[in-house]
């Protein structure tokens, strides 16, 4: 990965990581502080509800003892006149003016004295709900039987829906005397009552009847803070409202209805729609972050490394120390331009002593060589021409001298027959560093034929193959060395076998085994080094497989030695080398 697109993956990962983080953080702070806020509000509409509710309940309360302390209804517990009755009781005026829907009164002894119910919406009367009567009669504990006693006030529950009642002791306009009975005012919560109090809220407002079944979104709805007050509860409905949920008691501070409070969350969206905007400023933000960084880190630092970059691939490409890299600046792109451009020129001058020394060796080598190859030919030529003559000495001390003559002269020959072959050895070896073999296709057997007929006398045996290999005519040298080599360690009762057989790679494997002493374990990896010490029958094995070895591998082959038994080294020993086959159509 390119340290342009590195930096780039890094800055985009930074980037979100960053933003991601402050996105939780304004999401956590934000939301937590709006979230308390709409709560605070949804509470805030539950308890207007509520304090509603008390009002309505204080204002019924106000009427209903004004009534009660009044000499008038004093009179009528005393007297049941007709008056009263017609005037006040029965009359439509006094429900619509106090907005209320009926009336009763108890005495003393909390049996029903008068009572009427007034339908406010179809402006008629109608009889007393017997429900609210059963109500009274089973909750006789609710009425004020002491002189001047305090009324109960609260809520109903009635089949046909919630009431409020009041009741008040009836009492002398001067509040102070006995009591003359009960008087009770009852309105009922309708919706028309729930409608009022969704326009003063502004709010959506549901009551509903609390039964054993009726599931609670919080159970500890039921209960009440330590002043009485009771529990409010909010839920999010949804993204667009959250609901606040009371208990509202009744007159015997039972929990009889649920109340519901809807309110918007208005909140919510102005949160929302705050984080939205945060995030979306902060991503627009770490989008400029990373193409401002992109831009400076391509004008400053990825620019700058690309032309160092290429400048050196130019100058090795030419292969030109000479040039050197413009240095701008001075920053830490410049100083390494500048230690480039000093390495440069250390590495131009190191070059050109390098170029002069080997101008120096090379022509010290071609005196070398010229002097050598001088003394090559001076002394093989020499030499020769001088072995030449002891031999035609020794010949002619052989033909025509006694018998010991005849025993020195043999000796000398073979002296000069062991010299001969160095330096034929010595000449071929220079002859193969000067002109490497050229690999052509030759005949094997012609090759084989030729060198077997050239040992008369000796037991060679070997079966035509019928093939070609690539080599050349010095590939008779090869089999020349190693059939002498038998020979001279084998003694003239050696036999020699030739072997040729395919082997993988398109190759051809050779081998030359012989029953003589064999090649020791130990000595078979250095066998075919120059002038390589022998065992004690075996004094030096000279040049002789050295350069089989040397010409075997100049035409693209391998040898070893091994043994003509497989694990019996002492008896015989197998040299095996592989030439590559050569074409079928060149036989």
């Amino acid at each position: 990965m390119k340290i342009h697109t590195r930096t780039l993956l890094i800055l985009g990962v930074t980037v979100f990581v960053l933003i991601f983080a402050i996105n939780l953080l304004a999401q956590f702070f934000i939301l937590s502080s709006y979230a308390q806020i709409e709560q605070e509000e949804a509470i805030t509409n539950v308890q207007r509800v509520v304090d509603q509710i008390a009002h309505e309940q204080s204002q019924l309360a106000n009427s209903a003892r004004d009534w009660a302390v009044w000499d008038a209804s004093y009179t009528f517990m005393e007297d049941r006149n007709h008056e009263y009755y017609t005037s006040n009781i029965a009359a439509d005026s006094s429900y619509e003016s106090l907005r209320i829907n009926g009336i009763l009164y108890y005495d003393s002894d909390c049996n029903l004295v008068a009572g009427r119910w007034y339908d406010l919406h179809n402006a008629s009367g109608a009889p007393v709900p017997p429900d609210l009567l059963l109500f009274f009669d089973n909750n006789r504990q609710l009425f004020t039987r002491s002189a001047g006693g305090t009324g109960r006030n609260g809520l109903v529950l009635l089949p046909e829906g919630p009431v409020l009642v009041s009741m008040s002791s009836i009492l002398p306009s001067s509040g102070v005397g006995p009591g003359n009975g009960t008087l009770i005012m009852v309105r009922s919560i309708d919706q028309e009552q729930v409608d009022e109090m969704e326009s003063l809220t502004h709010r959506s407002v549901s009551l509903s009847a609390l039964t054993e079944q009726s599931p609670l979104p919080n159970p500890d709805l039921v209960n009440t803070a330590g002043n009485g007050t009771p529990v409010i509860e909010t839920i999010p409905t949804d993204t667009d409202t959250i609901s606040g949920y009371t208990l509202v008691r009744d007159i015997n501070d039972r929990p009889i209805l649920l109340l519901r409070v809807d309110t918007p969350r208005y909140v919510y969206q102005k949160a929302m729609a705050t984080v939205v905007f945060l995030a979306s400023t902060f991503v627009l933000i770490g989008i400029m972050y990373v193409v401002t960084t992109e831009l400076l880190l391509r004008r400053y630092l990825i620019n700058p490394l690309l032309g160092l970059d290429n400048a050196m691939k130019t100058i090795g490409h030419r292969r030109d120390l000479s040039e050197r890299l413009s240095v701008k600046g001075d920053d830490e792109i410049a100083s390494l331009k500048s230690s480039l451009n000093t390495m440069l020129q250390e590495l131009q001058d190191k070059e050109a002593e390098l170029a002069r020394r080997q101008e120096m060796l090379a022509e010290a080598n071609r005196k070398t060589t010229i002097y050598l190859d001088m003394y090559l030919d001076v002394l093989t030529y020499e030499i020769l021409n001088s072995t030449m003559c002891i031999r035609g000495y020794a010949d002619l001390i052989r033909t025509e001298g006694g018998k010991m003559e005849c025993l020195y002269a043999q000796r000398i020959t073979d002296t000069i027959t062991r010299d001969t072959e160095v330096i034929q050895n010595v000449e071929t070896i220079s002859k193969i560093f000067k002109h490497p073999p050229v690999r052509v296709p030759v005949d094997l057997d012609d090759i084989i034929r030729e060198v077997t007929a050239s040992y008369p006398g000796t037991g060679i045996h070997y079966d035509a193959c019928g093939m070609s290999v690539l080599a050349d005519p010095m590939l008779a040298r090869v089999f020349h060395n190693i059939i002498a080599n038998s020979i001279k360690f084998g003694g003239s009762d050696v036999k020699i076998g030739i072997t040729v057989r395919d082997a993988a790679d398109e190759m051809a494997e050779i081998t030359i085994t012989d029953t003589g002493p064999g090649i020791p374990d130990a000595q078979k990896p250095g066998v075919f080094d120059r002038f390589m010490q022998g065992s004690e029958k075996r004094s030096s094995y000279g040049l002789g497989l050295h350069i089989a070895k040397m010409l075997v591998e100049a035409y693209g082959g391998r040898i070893r030695a091994d043994d003509r038994i497989p694990g019996k080294c002492g008896e015989g020993a197998a040299i095996r080398f592989t030439l590559r086959k050569g074409p079928a159509s060149e036989l």
